[in-house]
């Protein structure tokens, strides 16, 4: 099979020197997509485009900015952002014919080859051990790739810890532009039966692999190589690891998390996860404490207002039970409710909990034990509103909401009612 690199003969600098960023060419072409974006052809390109996982280089052509650059029908394209007013100067001087100077972001690129090289390392040497392949391969601001059999922790921490020692020996990294005839006597990695326009980047001793994307120097370029998350994935493991600047930034981000934690704990750095371990256990006991508080709160509660049932309900005939509301100001809404539900046992009529205070006013809930077809609580609920302001609804057997009024006269509403 052909490599689709081959299909287009120009001169593509990125993939013998990845260091060089500056160039000039002719334009070969400059067209408008639909969107009305400017896309220049060139006869020759230091600008990387988006493949095997990584996306395209960014940078500048003449004084328009490059925001992507594609591989389209077997050319490399290179996408203008160019604003409105520039529209006829970018038809000028960027004319089929004309000289230009071309100008790559290496940051970005540098960055970038970092991820892409760790990737390479960390599969190449994930294959020497266990024979798995890489089937997966996505660059951003992490590196997400797919090997088609399962590691343990123990098994990635090995390999993690071997591509840092591959780093500190600086190891050189090579490209190959090895012939058909050559590919056919030489063992690599890729995701396809290549034969023709290979280009294969090896880090001598650990890895060898077809790939178009420009390549660091040595392996010390990469810095440090950590990974950062990995889970079983069809069969095999999806891991996430990141290198170089982003290993940095990520250990300072988290190097101030520590600081954070040890302050609040008033650990020694070594220390700070035996201490949250501490404290975790402290803080579940007092969750189960107060959770059995909550339980013999709700119980008196519940005595209580089986008693105000009682007066409220003293001398009436049966059928004609009153809407009741209590107040419990400090509960939360589950113990309002579960005192509602356990009264609502032996009360046909309606109760409305309280919870709040006058200033900052007052959520509700109320229940009856069924529907009744003569007095809707959803009308209640409009009632509750009307009078009380706020707002709320339901169904027929339990409505909740909120009002803006004070103790006094939600008291008032009930005597009323």
């Amino acid at each position: 099979m052909k490599n689709e690199r081959i299909e287009n003969n120009i001169e593509r600098i990125y993939e013998t020197d990845a260091y060089q960023t500056s160039f000039t060419a002719t334009v070969v072409s400059l067209s408008r997509d639909v969107s009305g974006k400017f896309l220049a052809e060139l006869n020759r390109t230091a600008f990387f485009p988006e493949g095997g996982g990584q996306a395209g280089d960014r940078g500048r052509i003449e004084d328009f900015a490059v925001e992507d650059v594609q591989k389209i029908d077997g050319k490399v394209v290179h996408i203008l952002d160019v604003p409105a007013h520039l529209e006829e100067a970018v038809k000028e001087r960027l004319a089929p014919g004309r000289e230009v100077p071309g100008e790559v972001d290496f940051a970005l690129r540098f960055h970038r080859m970092q991820n892409h090289l760790a990737e390479h390392l960390f599969c190449g040497i994930a294959h020497s051990r266990f024979g798995y392949d890489n089937v997966g391969f996505h660059l951003s601001d992490v590196v997400t790739f797919d090997l088609d059999g399962a590691l343990t922790k123990e098994e990635i921490l090995s390999i993690e810890k071997k591509c840092n020692e591959v780093i500190w020996e600086n190891v050189p990294v090579k490209v190959h532009f090895p012939s058909a005839e050559e590919v056919e006597k030489m063992e690599f990695r890729s995701k396809l039966e290549l034969s023709e326009g290979v280009r294969l980047v090896e880090i001598e001793g650990y890895d060898m692999c077809a790939c178009c994307a420009p390549a660091l120097h040595t392996t010390g370029e990469i810095g440090v190589i950590k990974v950062v998350d990995f889970m079983p994935h069809r069969g095999g493991t999806r891991l996430t690891l990141i290198a170089g600047r982003d290993a940095y930034e990520d250990y300072v981000r988290l190097d101030e998390e520590q600081r954070k934690l040890m302050k609040l704990f008033s650990a020694k750095r070594e220390e700070v996860a035996k201490f949250a371990e501490d404290y975790a256990t402290k803080t579940n006991a007092m969750h189960t404490e107060i959770l059995e508080l909550k339980k013999e709160i709700t119980g008196l509660y519940v005595e209580k207002i089986k008693r105000i049932i009682e007066d409220k309900t003293a001398g009436l005939l049966p059928g004609n039970d009153p809407a009741i509301c209590f107040f419990m100001k400090d509960a939360d809404e589950v113990m309002v409710r579960n005192v509602i539900n356990e009264c609502l046992k032996t009360y046909n009529g309606i109760l409305c909990g309280f919870r709040g205070n006058d200033k900052e006013g007052y959520r509700y809930v109320c229940g009856r034990k069924e529907a009744d077809e003569k007095e809707s609580l959803r009308d209640y609920a409009k009632a509750i509103k009307d009078a009380l302001g706020g707002r709320g609804g339901g169904s027929e057997v339990m409505i909740q909401g909120s009002v803006e009024a004070t103790e006094k006269k939600i008291r008032e509403f009930f005597d009323e009612n």
